[in-house]
């Protein structure tokens, strides 16, 4: 809570426990609680979260419009202070002192989704919300993407779940005395169905969408990206710039870097206009350890220069950790709280300090930094690279090829149009198990056959072992991540096959990409590398 300087309360001391409300301060409900009869509901849930006399049934319906304590005293009398710190002791509620009045230093924080800034920087940015005017860009909100995935039950229109989360990240930014700025983008759950989804949907193709997430970014979306970000830097005319670095595999996390990436490298003197700044992917850096220092020599080598800031947040924790509890459609907060917690303190300091990550940009970039270069899975990439330039020259030209997939494609007709192109004169034999099916109707082909087997492993075994053994053709698995040891166990049963083995089908085709083959097609404008892309000036 955005309490500690004007209420002189330290910044872990609970909101009820604060003598005077201010007059000034708006009452601002929660938005994914809902008033039903007596008792107060989240979202969907069946279960009544609390329940409300009828003095605090009457205040929440008063806020509907929200109000500041002041008026709320004149309106309700005496029982307005009291119900006030119950909705603010349950955490349906938040209190939004007035922002300052002076001018403020203008910092646009682009985020890939509603959530993202307050993850990584909320610390730094509750620390400097008095000297600062934060301006949160998200770009992608459009999305599906809530908590009930996990619980199995229904909730995936769009246009609601987009609105509860551009409500909460409202409310967060209030806390900040910034603006959120939605952008308007889909996210990636909707890039792979653009439609209001059901539960059924879901069920059958959640492997797919899980899948899709994890994908390496095409050019058409990044160009849209890209020309996003620019607009929305033209219009804002921030005098600082933070922008995540994109660590781990998530998809949109990889676009947002790219997209800052081809401004700067197309506008190098955008650093010496504003200040620019990347800062740490926060929970993804505690899963993938090794990602953030690669990142950061691929964007130097590519030429910029950076400068580490370790910033202590000790202080603001606890009123970060309350910022993140207010994105509650997203994730259990306890969870969340948790891995933030461990990122925090993976950046050294005292015991039970904490940090976040920042790196300020001396330089921009003056090439562009390669998706494989930026791509968390370089190293698996790279080990299929060094197999690939003799199995190339053995099947670039074959009558047809054998795919095993024993892990869903996750973009197939994306992918299968490369593949198709590639190898412009290969009939493609695909053999996946039957729950991941349903994407290969996305996208047909008379050059692509698809055989469905059982979904136990032991069909697609003794299917696997057919195809390796018995079978004169070139053959792709791809094994899933952590099993590629286990796919080249099977590759060497293969007499008569000529196997390659990749942990992903992205991975795959980055491979492809990245091949030293002289004798490449042109690649198809849809999976063409983000460093080949052309930034807009």
């Amino acid at each position: 809570m955005n309490t500690a300087k004007s209420m002189n309360v330290t910044a872990a001391e609970p909101i009820s426990a604060i003598h005077a409300l201010p007059s000034d301060a708006v009452v601002v409900r929660r938005p994914h609680f809902q008033l039903r009869e007596d008792s107060l509901f989240f979202l969907i849930s069946r279960r009544p979260f609390a329940v409300l006399n009828h003095t605090e049934q009457k205040l929440w319906t008063v806020l509907e419009n929200e109000a500041a304590v002041g008026a709320l005293r004149a309106s309700l009398g005496d029982s307005a202070e009291k119900g006030i710190r119950r909705l603010l002791a349950l955490e349906v509620a938040e209190l939004v002192p007035p922002a300052p009045v002076e001018k403020r230093r203008r910092v646009m924080v682009i985020e890939p989704h509603m959530d993202d800034a307050a993850l990584s920087v909320g610390g730094r940015m509750l620390q400097q919300r008095a000297e600062c005017e934060f301006l949160i860009v998200t770009m992608a909100t459009r999305s599906v993407a809530n908590s009930y995935r996990a619980l199995d039950r229904e909730f995936f229109d769009i246009e609601t779940v987009s609105g509860i989360r551009k409500d909460e990240s409202e409310v967060v930014a209030r806390l900040l005395w910034g603006r959120h700025i939605p952008l308007g983008l889909a996210d990636a759950t909707l890039r792979y169905n653009p439609q209001n989804w059901t539960l059924d949907w879901y069920r059958r193709h959640e492997p797919m969408v899980y899948m899709a997430l994890q994908h390496a970014p095409g050019a058409d979306e990044l160009e849209q990206w890209t020309s996003t970000v620019a607009k929305a830097i033209s219009d804002l005319q921030p005098e600082e710039i933070w922008m995540p670095l994109g660590v781990g595999v998530h998809t949109d996390h990889q676009l947002t870097r790219h997209a800052c990436l081809n401004i700067l490298q197309a506008d190098p003197k955008l650093v010496e206009r504003c200040v620019c700044r990347f800062f740490q992917d926060v929970p993804y850096a505690a899963d993938y350890l090794a990602h953030t220092a690669a990142l950061v020599k691929a964007v130097e080598e590519a030429g910029a220069r950076l400068e580490e800031e370790h910033v202590d947040i000790t202080a603001v924790m606890p009123e970060k950790m309350h910022l993140l509890s207010i994105y509650a459609s997203q994730w259990k907060t306890e969870v969340i709280q948790r891995r933030v917690q461990a990122c925090a303190r993976a950046h050294g300091g005292p015991p039970e300090s904490y940090r976040e990550l920042l790196y300020r940009l001396a330089a921009a970039p003056t090439k562009q930094v390669d998706v494989l270069a930026g791509s968390a899975m370089k190293e698996s990439v790279c080990r299929v690279v060094q197999d690939l330039a003799p199995w190339l020259r053995r099947n670039r030209s074959a009558p047809g090829i054998i795919l095993l997939l024993t892990v869903p494609v996750g973009r197939w007709a994306e992918d299968m149009r490369f593949l198709l192109d590639y190898f412009p004169r290969a009939h493609f034999e695909v053999h996946m198990q039957a729950k991941f099916a349903e994407e290969a109707e996305m996208f047909r082909s008379p050059r692509v056959s698809v055989q469905v087997r059982g979904n136990r492993w032991r069909f697609l075994l003794c299917d696997a072992l057919w195809t390796t053994v018995a079978r004169r053709r070139p053959l792709v698995i791809i094994s899933g991540r952590h099993r590629e040891e286990k796919g080249w166990r099977l590759a060497r049963l293969g007499l008569l096959s000529d196997p390659v083995v990749a942990s992903t089908m992205t991975n795959f085709i980055l491979a492809l990409q990245n091949s030293p083959n002289d004798n490449k097609p042109d690649k198809p404008s849809s999976v063409r590398s983000p460093g080949r892309s052309s930034p807009p000036r």
